[in-house]
């Protein structure tokens, strides 16, 4: 009996370290977040880089830093305030190379002192009790479709008597400095109740690369080693059709998809990852590329 259950627990345990290895980091940027709290920081740009360096801690995402969303952003003109919206969010997203987009707003930057006295009885000492609060709304759109699949708000709030604040010249994010103020610490708690809702959302995504280049005898798709590709996983390829735009808000509505074919992985590099036809054909560069949920 006591066999039976260990080899059980042995391969309940190999499962799971397989599952685990061939789990594919989703590709996500994160933009620049609006300021709308008023604050006299950078609190879009600062608050940005800290949730971006949060998702790649995290170990669950290929995430592309905010200075290579603007810059593709620059360089096309998609937008003269630097800011995603889901009209631009399909062409970046083409552009970049990333499946989803993080966007959002800084809803809240505040602090707040309190004078609390002791009484009269302790000779009127009293003492200030700072409390700060940081709240973000944050969402996610997917890039393929261009629908917002994603949406969160959060509030941190850290309270301490006599508690560190910012000071002129602090930068948002960077440092120990940071790290200790109360604003910092109210970040924080904001920031990786967001991440945390981020992980457990896209759970629920399917995996999305793209097809490069595509010839009579391989087919190589935009995700390698960086994204968890292995040697042997199976994709299924779609054929994008034309983008339908609501011609009233100009948000793209998606496209319609018409399977083509599957293709295997033969090798894999950093970047990209190069396969074989094993169904279909007539694979172009853009084509869609999915997990097979049937491999």
């Amino acid at each position: 009996m006591r066999k039976i259950v260990l080899a059980t627990l042995v391969l309940v345990l190999v499962l799971a370290l397989s599952s685990s290895a061939m789990e594919m980091r989703k590709r996500i940027a994160v933009s620049e977040l609006e300021d709308k709290a008023g604050s006299s920081y950078n609190v879009g740009t600062g608050l940005a880089d800290v949730l971006t360096t949060a998702l790649f801690n995290c170990g669950k995402f290929q995430v592309f830093e905010r200075e290579q969303l603007a810059a593709v952003m620059e360089e096309q003109a998609l937008g003269t305030t630097g800011l995603v919206t889901p009209q631009t969010a399909p062409e970046i997203g083409k552009l970049l190379g990333v499946q989803a987009i993080v966007y959002g707003a800084v809803t809240e930057f505040s602090t707040q002192k309190d004078e609390v006295g002791l009484g009269t009885f302790m000779g009127g000492i009293g003492f200030s009790r700072v409390t700060a609060r940081v709240g973000l709304n944050i969402r996610i759109i997917d890039t393929v479709t261009g629908e917002i699949i994603f949406s969160h708000e959060a509030t941190g709030e850290e309270s301490e008597t006599g508690g560190i604040l910012m000071v002129p010249g602090m930068v948002i994010g960077k440092g120990s400095e940071w790290d200790n103020t109360l604003e910092g610490k109210a970040a924080r708690q904001a920031i990786d109740e967001i991440v945390n809702a981020i992980i457990i959302k896209m759970k629920d995504v399917p995996w999305t690369g793209a097809v490069v280049k595509a010839d009579e005898e391989k087919v190589y798709i935009n995700a390698g080693m960086d994204s968890g590709i292995e040697t042997g996983m199976e994709f299924r390829v779609y054929q994008k059709g034309e983008d339908l735009i609501d011609p009233v808000t100009g948000i793209s509505l998606g496209a319609e998809e018409t399977l083509i074919g599957t293709v295997q992985v033969m090798e894999v590099k950093e970047k990209y990852a190069i396969c074989r036809a094993i169904a279909g054909g007539g694979f172009s560069a853009e084509d869609i590329v999915r997990e097979n949920p049937f491999h």
